[in-house]
């Protein structure tokens, strides 16, 4: 049986980061950017997701994280801790799956919980109730196990009132309460 829990190897992630609006003074300068806009947004969105290997590194690029690799053992409890911008939350949503690495791999070995971005795909159309259905089976509850935890999580979450109201009318402490009870209800191995 494999004892490693979480294996990071040669993990790295760089994005692309924007660019100022230039203001402009004369009308005609206006009307010429409005005129050109529509093909430098092409442009600039073509850029997005093209990265050249060679050559000098564009100054629009950062690297949130770079050749990192590490290992977990099943059981072992790891800290993440750095200044602002080190790569945490980046590292976090690349294991929760959330976001993919630009290079490395990582192999979890086991059901990932994140509490990160918590809510995220809850429809405000639905239901508190449906959203914990739908919730619940997007982090890979299947339907029993969130019927048979169902109570606990109106209960832990504190909307039992409101739980057959559309999630549009929640407050926004509502709707993450109910969303972080879901993901707190998970019984996950990483």
């Amino acid at each position: 049986m494999n004892d490693t829990a979480i294996r990071v190897d040669g993990l790295s992630k760089r994005y692309r980061i924007g660019r100022k609006e230039q203001v402009h003074d004369t009308v005609g300068g206006a009307v010429a950017d409005f005129v050109t806009r529509p093909a430098r947004n092409l442009r600039r969105l073509l850029k997005l997701s093209r990265f050249s290997e060679d050559g000098p590194e564009p100054d629009d690029i950062i690297w949130a994280l770079r050749d990192v690799s590490f290992e977990v053992a099943r059981g072992e409890i790891v800290g993440l801790i750095g200044r602002n911008g080190a790569g945490k939350t980046t590292l976090l949503k690349i294991l929760s799956r959330i976001t993919d690495p630009t290079r490395g791999r990582v192999e979890l070995y086991g059901r990932v919980s994140s509490l990160l971005e918590v809510g995220t795909g809850f429809h405000p159309e639905l239901t508190g109730r449906e959203n914990i259905y739908l919730n619940g089976s997007v982090l890979g509850m299947r339907k029993k196990e969130i019927d048979r935890k169902f109570d606990e999580i109106v209960d832990f979450s504190g909307v039992e009132t409101f739980i057959d109201t559309p999630v549009k009318r929640y407050s926004s402490g509502m709707g993450v309460r109910l969303a972080f009870a879901v993901a707190a209800h998970l019984e996950a191995e990483v």
